[in-house]
């Protein structure tokens, strides 16, 4: 009998697809993914036991379109753990959570040991005879330490899966959309060789024009150094190098000279704010063509020319699997996908194997979440061939003892990271005590071009606020959307370079690589990391004669949050303790880290606790894995946040009104993320009481009383409910 796998128009079943091709190609795929990490054998075995299930009258009479459903995933997972020996169960795992995600291991309904005893599977189901199966699967690994065991298995379980729902999704994809299959691979890649090339053109090219000055030579000693060591072979590597320093284009040369040198597959960019994502993807983009940088991020702007159609449908596939030479994306985005048991978020997963992974501002990692993070990080290091790359002024103690999953053997790249640190020294660190805020607008307001960095939202607005009035004043936060952030800054850098008065009260937003330089900095205390982040926005380019002053100040009211209140602490802790060292220094920054990890509990959510350690899956054997559990616990961002959407400008409001009319809704939304300010429940709620919001569809909020926007400080919840008389006037 013949069997299907998805159906087509021909009522003779003519242009329907077989199930044999189906699981055959599946299997294809799945082997050649997982082959990168040793592991072929296991995504063949997966690709034709995922959909075997299908081999039955019932799948056909559904395809037919009968509304019965039909276990088809159930079948191929018992197979997995009845022929394949013990470690089937893995396998088992992937198969049966292919579509709806990998589940939990145990015995209650829903959970994979119930339903391998209980599953409703066919009575006429049999395998196809022209499936062959492994006689058992070996762990193909190193073997995991004693401690490690089942966070291990259960990664690598999870990498299989990603194998196996990447080749799923491809190959139903080109049977059942053709033309989306084709535009996948409408342009043939570049290889990084090809990359490698343009990246040394550009570089030529900067080097010739630079200007002769102090930093501008350091920066060319960073970038000999970083190309220097790329012929070392792969593993954990640190890049120490002070703000200012050139971080983005020497590490961009260290990680494709790396994989070229190496054969590795891509380049990974993990950022923890879109500030620096957007900005770094530009610069990437610019050298090395927007086709072979692929920047996945939130706040990811499409453009509506129609020539930028065919690339904006190619980004888009590129994002579900991240098959592209360079990807630029987010901290959350990363970790969180190697968390996660959705079939959408780890498909992209087997293609980070292989790869150069730099984890840019590597200190801004959770520390709620440190411990599972680096235990995530070795797995790929130690068992799926990637390299890693800490790229950070302020490094942070990654290889501390009294870390339990450490990485180990970091190997710097800069030669003198101490010596580089006092070469590149531009700015001097005041410490003046507590000011009012009275006493810090005056100190801002006497000062022709200053930076002030406050800890939270309403202090940046409250401050803002208190300065005496002038077009040199500007606000910076996440009140404010993205677009209307972009423009501020341009604004900023152009009265900078001009000499323009410009006062600036921001929050953290504009430390990490926000390409800034003024003359004076003020930070509000906070960790040591964000003060030498603010920082490098002072005197950024050495130009000044002599140094620029970082001016760190005790707030009227400190940040009530207990995370920031932890920080401070821990500064003030460190430099007590090394009165005589540099407060930004190198042995201060390890200092400081070596504080705060000893008292923050680095796995709050007991995330790798959740996992069998090896001794009690050699007395069970059950491998009870909790891959749902899991991924609903790792969240970066734990407070629920709506999106509003502000439609201020004539292309948000136009992006609203085919919002309204659209059957896919999800195309519109990602367009509008750039018009959007994210604010918590609580907020959202006060918004809607007041009237200020329509519930566009009943679920997208958009701003309808303007006057709850300022034009200098972005959202105003406390406005809410205060009316402009012509906006009333329809």
């Amino acid at each position: 009998m013949q069997f299907y796998a998805h159906s087509g128009e021909c009522p003779d079943k003519s242009d329907w697809q077989t199930l044999e091709e189906h699981l055959q190609e599946v299997a294809r795929l799945a082997k050649e993914f997982a082959g990168v990490f040793g592991c072929g054998e296991w995504g063949e075995n997966g690709g034709v036991l995922h959909d075997a299930g299908k081999a039955t009258t019932d799948f056909i009479k559904r395809l037919e379109g009968s509304s019965k459903k039909v276990d088809h995933s159930t079948f191929g997972a018992c197979l997995a753990k009845d022929r394949l020996g013990p470690l089937g169960l893995l396998l088992a795992y992937a198969i049966a959570g292919h579509h709806g995600g990998l589940p939990d291991g145990g015995t209650q309904q829903t959970e994979l040991h119930y339903r391998l005893r209980h599953g409703k599977v066919p009575e006429d189901v049999s395998l196809l005879p022209s499936i062959t199966l492994a006689k058992v699967l070996r762990w193909p690994l190193a073997k995991p330490e004693d401690k490690t065991a089942g966070f291990s298995m259960a990664f690598f379980t999870r990498m299989i899966f990603s194998c196996l729902v990447d080749a799923d999704f491809l190959d139903t994809e080109a049977f059942c959309t053709p033309d989306k299959a084709a535009a996948r691979s409408f342009v043939e890649q570049p290889s990084l060789v090809d990359l490698q090339g343009k990246l040394n053109q550009h570089l030529q090219k900067l080097t010739q024009q630079a200007e002769p000055t102090p930093v501008n030579r350091l920066r060319q000693s960073i970038l000999r150094q970083c190309r220097a060591k790329a012929e070392l072979a792969p593993q954990i590597f640190s890049l120490t190098v002070p703000t200012g320093g050139g971080k983005t284009l020497s590490s961009l040369s260290f990680a494709l000279d790396h994989a070229v040198a190496n054969k590795l597959q891509r380049v990974i960019y993990a950022i923890p704010f879109t500030s620096i994502i957007e900005q770094n993807a530009k610069v990437f983009q610019d050298i090395l063509g927007r086709e072979s940088v692929l920047e996945h991020h939130c706040n990811y702007k499409e453009k509506d020319e129609s020539e930028a159609a065919a690339y904006n449908r190619r980004r888009g596939l590129a994002t579900e699997n991240w098959d592209a030479p360079v990807v630029v994306t987010t901290n959350v985005q990363f970790f969180e996908s190697l968390f996660s048991n959705k079939p959408s978020r780890c498909r992209k997963l087997h293609n980070i194997a292989g790869s150069v992974i730099v984890l840019d501002e590597a200190q801004a990692i959770p520390t709620d979440y440190l411990e599972p993070c680096l235990a995530a990080l070795k797995e790929l290091a130690e068992r799926y061939g990637c390299s890693l790359v800490l790229c950070t002024a302020t490094q942070p103690a990654l290889d501390d003892k009294a870390l339990r999953n450490r990485l180990p053997d970091i190997h710097e790249i800069i030669e003198n990271p101490q010596q580089l640190y006092a070469d590149l020294c531009r700015t001097e660190v005041v410490f003046v005590g507590k000011l009012t805020d009275e006493e810090l607008a005056e100190r801002l307001a006497a000062q022709e071009q200053v930076l002030c960095i406050v800890s939270t939202k309403p202090q940046a607005r409250k401050l803002f606020e208190m300065l005496p009035e002038s077009e040199g004043n500007f606000h910076l936060s996440t009140n404010m959307y993205p677009e209307h952030r972009r423009r501020a800054l341009d604004t900023i850098r152009w009265r900078l370079k001009q000499n323009l008065p410009c006062r600036v009260v921001s929050t953290s937003l504009v430390e990490a690589g926000v390409d800034l330089d003024f003359p004076a900095v003020y930070r509000a205390m906070a960790g040591l990391d964000s003060v030498a982040q603010a920082a490098g926005r002072c005197n950024r380019e050495g130009k000044m004669e002599g140094l620029g002053r970082v001016y760190v100040y005790e707030p009227e009211q400190p940040a009530r949050m207990p995370w920031v209140k932890r920080c401070a602490s821990r500064a003030e802790e460190a430099l007590r303790s090394l009165p005589d060292v540099d407060p930004l220094g190198l042995d201060m920054m390890r200092r400081f880290f070596a504080l705060l990890y000893d008292v923050q509990e680095l796995d709050k959510k007991q995330i790798l606790s959740a996992f069998p350690d090896q001794k009690q899956i050699q007395l069970a054997r059950d491998f009870y894995f909790p891959f749902r559990t899991v991924a609903e616990n790792f969240r970066f961002i734990e407070d629920e946040t709506v999106g509003v959407i502000i439609p201020l400008e004539s292309e948000a409001e136009e992006l609203v009104r085919q919002l309204r009319y659209t059957e896919f809704p999800r195309t519109v939304l990602r367009k509008l993320q750039t018009y959007s300010v994210a604010v918590r429940s609580h907020e959202f709620l006060a918004l809607n009481a007041a009237g200020a919001l329509e519930l566009v569809d009943g679920q997208f909020p958009v701003l309808r009383n303007f006057k709850a926007y300022q034009a200098d400080v972005g959202l105003c919840v406390d406005e809410g409910a205060v009316w402009d008389p012509e906006d009333l006037i329809r």
